[in-house]
Parts: C-alpha cells; sequence; structure tokens
C-alpha cells in the first residue's frame, strides 16, 4: 500500500480574463514503508450485543390512540408548554448505550413522521443484524380544525388528528446492534433531516461529549454579566419584558 497526498496549485489560463485554474498533483509520500500492527485498528465485534430478530424494524403505529389509554379524548387547548425547556433523565439518554437521533428544539411528531422513520430506518437496517425501537409514545394528544369554509364562531372545531409532543434532547428512535456508525450515520441523516424540528444522528460518544462540553463552558466562563446574573439581579428592570418561561431557562430553550 502507497500513502498518496493530493496537492492543488494554480495555473494560470492563456485566456484573456487570466482565470486561475486549480491543477490536481499526485505525490507519492511514503512508497517503501513497512506497516505493522500498530497501523491498523481492529474493527469492534460486538460480542456483547444481542439482536433479537423478531424486533428488528420499527413497528407499525395507529393513527388513533388506544381506547384504553386515552377513553375520552378532549377537545383541549393546543398547550405548547409540553415541549419547552429541555428533556431530562432517562428520556435523554441512549438506553442501549449505541446510536439515535436527538431533538434539538421541541416540536409535535404526527403519525406521517413516525411511518417516515419506519420506512427509511427499515431499508437502512434491513440487511444489517440491527435493530430499532421508538423512545417516544405513539400518538395520543389531539389535534382540532375548522372545516376550511367554516364562518366565525361555533365552539371549538372537530378533532382532526392527533400528535406527539417532543421536547429538546429527546432520544426519538434509537438503533442498536451488531454494526458500526458509519454504516446507519446515512439512514439516520436523512431521518432526522426529514423531522419537522431539528434533530441531529448522534452514537453514546457524542451525546455524552455534547453534554460535558456545555458543562464545561459554563463553568470556564470568564464573563460575569451572563443572562442568569442579568435576569436574577433584574438589571435595568429586565424582568417585564421576559416571561415566566425564561426566569427558569434563562433564554437557553424557547
Amino acid at each position: 500500500m502507497f500513502m498518496l497526498k493530493t496537492i492543488l496549485l494554480n495555473k494560470t489560463s492563456t485566456s484573456c480574463d487570466r482565470i486561475l485554474q486549480p491543477v490536481c498533483l499526485t505525490i507519492c509520500l511514503s512508497a517503501g514503508k513497512r506497516w505493522t500492527a500498530e497501523d491498523c485498528i481492529a474493527p469492534p465485534t460486538f460480542d456483547d450485543v444481542e439482536v433479537d430478530s423478531k424486533r428488528r424494524g420499527l413497528p407499525v403505529l395507529p393513527k388513533v390512540p388506544d381506547i384504553n389509554i386515552v377513553p375520552q379524548p378532549k377537545h383541549n387547548m393546543r398547550e405548547t408548554r409540553i415541549i419547552r425547556g429541555p428533556c431530562l433523565g432517562e428520556e435523554a439518554e441512549l438506553k442501549h448505550k449505541q446510536y439515535g437521533i436527538i431533538a434539538l428544539k421541541g416540536g409535535f411528531l404526527k403519525h406521517g413522521h413516525f411511518e417516515m422513520m419506519r420506512l427509511t430506518l427499515g431499508r437502512g437496517i434491513r440487511k444489517k443484524p440491527m435493530f430499532a425501537e421508538y423512545r417516544v409514545p405513539g400518538v395520543h394528544k389531539p389535534i382540532t380544525r375548522h372545516p376550511t369554509n367554516a364562518v366565525m364562531g361555533g365552539g371549538k372545531g372537530k378533532i382532526d388528528h392527533y400528535v406527539t409532543p417532543v421536547k429538546a434532547r429527546q432520544v426519538i428512535v434509537e438503533i442498536a446492534g451488531k454494526g458500526t456508525f458509519e454504516e446507519v450515520y446515512r439512514c439516520m441523516r436523512i431521518t432526522a433531516e426529514k423531522l419537522p424540528f431539528p434533530a441531529i444522528a448522534v452514537n453514546y460518544e457524542q451525546l455524552n461529549g455534547m453534554y460535558e462540553e456545555e458543562v464545561r463552558l459554563e463553568e470556564e466562563n470568564e464573563n460575569f454579566i451572563t443572562f442568569r446574573e442579568i435576569v436574577e439581579k433584574n438589571m435595568q428592570g429586565m424582568r417585564s419584558y421576559l416571561t415566566k418561561y425564561d426566569l427558569k431557562q434563562f433564554g437557553k430553550y424557547k
């Protein structure tokens, strides 16, 4: 094996506009290098991972919640407060300590989003000894809507569909099994881009690194005038312009 290096050189064209065109030049750096065992990294074996063949793919979820879970759906308000703030506890951690998709902001998932995740991730892990698992419940919150040509008034509209509320940092779907993160990253990235809110595909090390980096930046911050300091001391009467959620989350989440 040879180590090759590509160098870009600027070559002036012969045209009158004197445009610089990049020229690709490949140079062999070490033709006679002898490779040792330290240069080769063995792939993981995943001997301690057990894959159940009966639950490899994601299940098909119903459009309407089970009557035992939601016996009488009520026509409540939209209640956007249930998607405010971060998700804490076990719902923000990877249970199998491998790979998953987490939400960066809060939002609502419809039944079509669950079908999209089931089909996209199912094609990505179909020929691999891996399995996927939902970390959020099925649709259960009713959303009402009036007809298109309805006049004002008439009370609360009828139930149109059901959604699932998701908070920031919450794990939406998790993938585990005998496979590397590079093998399933493409299908997880495509799934995260199709969700109605910002999401990202991460592995266990990346997720812990994100949480540790957030704590480190807050501890090593040398600027004593922070958002928390301004709000707690009510500098220049800032509390009159803030909401009760800003006093709890200090501007991190909306």
